[in-house]
């Protein structure tokens, strides 16, 4: 994980007075909440003038509990998001697995003005490979899983042999692509699938690596 050093640069960088900010959901993203509640607290940033948007219950929580001014998509655009990342290509291009809604996740993406993206320098590589998820809807989920099989070993994600809900009451389904030679073609091609609702494919939305 990054440290928390790194992560308080960061904020104090790039985080400006009056923004709108949001942080993908890990513990990363939970030390950049405390860190930016602190940066208030001590003034670095004025108290009361950020405002976040959350991409799980779990973050919303522990803003709430730092007193950290809440706010939603539906109201605000985001000035400065940052993504904790699986693996992240040379132009950009990133896959992210650790979510609790894909579809939240490219929202928040779509919207930042800066759009920071964090990953261990070993994963930052040429082409993208390993496992690519996918929020699929639970009604028929068993046909979907089989459809993604054409794309690689697709399998549904399971928690203590219980199937892993997403946020939005969705399933993860985690395709093994050996090796992903067109990030464009399988992000289109996968959503024709009836049931993909969204990919963990982020293509031309990072700003910062």
């Amino acid at each position: 994980m990054l440290s928390e050093e790194v992560i308080e640069k960061f904020i104090l960088k790039y985080i400006k007075n009056g923004d709108v900010v949001s942080v993908g959901t890990s513990k990363a993203g939970e030390v950049f909440l405390k860190k930016l509640a602190l940066a208030m607290e001590l003034e670095h940033i004025p108290i009361n003038s950020i405002e976040f948007v959350p991409t799980s219950h779990r973050l919303a929580i522990i803003a709430q509990q730092l007193g950290i001014p809440l706010t939603s998509l539906n109201d605000k655009e985001i000035d400065f998001a940052m993504e904790f990342v699986d693996q992240v290509d040379f132009d950009f291009n990133f896959i992210k697995r650790n979510s609790s809604s894909l579809v939240r996740d490219k929202m928040i993406a779509q919207s930042a003005r800066t759009l920071m993206v964090v990953a261990p320098e070993k994963d930052f590589v040429r082409k993208i490979r390993g496992k690519i998820p996918f929020e699929v809807a639970f009604f028929g989920w068993k046909r979907t899983v089989h459809q993604l099989d054409s794309f690689g070993h697709a399998s549904l994600r399971q928690n203590n042999e219980k199937k892993f809900k997403t946020e939005t009451g969705h399933y993860f389904v985690d395709v093994d692509c050996d090796e992903v030679f067109s990030l464009e073609d399988l992000e289109y091609k996968s959503k024709e699938v009836p049931g993909v609702l969204e990919t963990g494919i982020f293509i031309g939305y990072a700003d910062k690596v």
